[in-house]
């Protein structure tokens, strides 16, 4: 599958560009051409490895773009969007507690998080598991507001930058979709090595090179590949080599949809089989909206997420949950979900990722599908319409949209015909937008 952003070589044309990750240079090829982030920067090759059967980018540093200056994001009224849009939908937790909570967790004493983002993740680490030690270390902006937000210790630094981690050891370290962002990975998983305990376990998480492939949806592609951000896409065989050289006697690998997970350490880890993440991500959130919060829309986006959680356990939602959640959405966004036009109407006029969510929280399409009946057209139209203005940021509300319309009644409601025409209207805008 292919957009104007994503199109696949056919026939590959052969590279003599060495691999970026073993120097390799025979029977390498072009596999795709993607966008870069920034449009004048134009379309960047991915090339596949003929040895190690890593993917990556030839002559990359040259679309590489410094990061703007922290003060000067922090400044921009738009930023807090971002952050928001992560703490809603995107921080994670669905699919990296399910992780976490594989590990023999019980002796992690202290915890370091590489890349922590805006933290929710280390929070969860803070809040379920009663480390005394959690730090994070993220140099973006997302870090110096997330730090804000969920008042957890993030660093605004790179592990090697950190004097004051220098000599501080952790019995646990994890780095989730980092390592593709760093032009040494040996090096980098070195200076991980030395900052575990004896008995230290270190979980990564990095797109694999072989979700590459034509089935994959355009917008997990530009997720996975982020061209101009990441360097690489590891094949697990050159993941395992690079752990190797950094030292680690163990090591295991397996793949977990577009990513690979990798759990390094100098002795054997148990890890559970399965662990069904929600009833401990919705313990969290109820732990979070029993807390005082001083930023409203993220209290707003705790009670949202526990009612997401709840559903999918298939508990029963508690009718005070239904009343803060509603009450914060006439405060905060004059929304009114008994009166829906008017909220259409002004996601209608979006045109961003910023501007839709000036106008609701991003998680407010979960909430309306699991709400059901009359709420589904309405939240199919906000998705149709996230999907327009932002594919790459909002591509998780596609798999939403597919359940959205399994759940739609056999015979349309009122409030379906009166929206019938603007869901045609949607789709129409959405599928000229992501053609295959």
């Amino acid at each position: 599958m292919q957009n104007d952003r994503v199109v696949w070589y056919n026939p590959r044309p052969v590279t003599t560009d060495a691999c970026r990750l073993c120097g390799n240079t025979q029977h390498n090829h072009l596999i795709l051409k993607v966008a870069h982030w920034a449009s004048d920067l134009g379309v960047m090759d991915v090339a596949e490895c003929g040895s190690c059967k890593s993917a990556w980018f030839p002559a990359m540093e040259r679309f590489l773009v410094p990061y703007p200056d922290t003060q000067i994001i922090l400044q921009d009224p738009d930023f807090p969007y971002y952050i928001y849009h992560y703490l809603e939908i995107v921080g994670g937790l669905d699919w990296k507690v399910s992780l976490l909570e594989r590990l023999p967790f019980t002796p992690f004493r202290s915890v370091l998080e590489i890349g922590c983002n805006a933290g929710v993740t280390l929070d969860y680490c803070r809040t379920m598991w009663n480390a005394d030690t959690v730090i994070g270390l993220e140099p973006s902006a997302y870090g110096v507001m997330g730090s804000r937000l969920l008042e957890v210790p993030i660093l605004p630094q790179y592990l090697h930058e950190a004097s004051s981690l220098q000599g501080k050891l952790f019995d646990f370290i994890y780095a989730t979709e980092v390592l593709e962002h760093v032009a040494d990975p040996l090096i980098f998983l070195q200076e991980i090595k030395r900052s575990l305990t004896p008995n230290g376990i270190l979980l990564l998480t990095t797109p694999r090179a072989g979700a590459l492939n034509l089935q994959t949806p355009p917008g997990e592609l530009l997720a996975a590949l982020s061209p101009g951000a990441h360097y690489f896409l590891l094949s697990p065989e050159k993941l395992a080599d690079l752990a190797s050289q950094a030292g680690f006697a163990w090591c295991h690998i397996e793949p977990f949809g577009m990513t690979q997970v990798c759990v390094l350490a100098d002795h054997p880890v148990t890890l559970a089989n399965h662990v069904w993440a929600t009833p401990r991500i919705r313990d969290y959130y109820q732990r979070k909206t029993s807390q005082t919060v001083a930023d409203a829309r993220v209290l707003l986006g705790h009670w949202l997420n526990y009612h997401t959680y709840t559903c999918q356990m298939g508990l029963p939602v508690e009718a005070t949950v239904i009343t803060e959640i509603e009450t914060a959405l006439q405060t905060l966004f004059d929304i009114d979900l008994a009166q829906p036009q008017g909220l259409l109407e002004r996601v209608a006029a979006t045109d961003s990722l910023v501007s839709l969510g000036k106008v609701m929280p991003y998680a407010l399409p979960y909430y309306l599908y699991w709400r059901g009946g009359d709420y589904l057209p309405v939240a199919e139209l906000l998705v149709l319409q996230g999907l327009k203005v932002d594919l790459q940021n909002l591509f998780v509300y596609d798999a939403l949209l597919e359940k959205i319309r399994e759940a739609q009644p056999t015979h349309a409601t009122t409030l379906y015909q009166r929206f019938q025409f603007q869901l045609k209207r949607f789709s129409n805008c959405f599928v000229r937008h992501n053609h295959d």
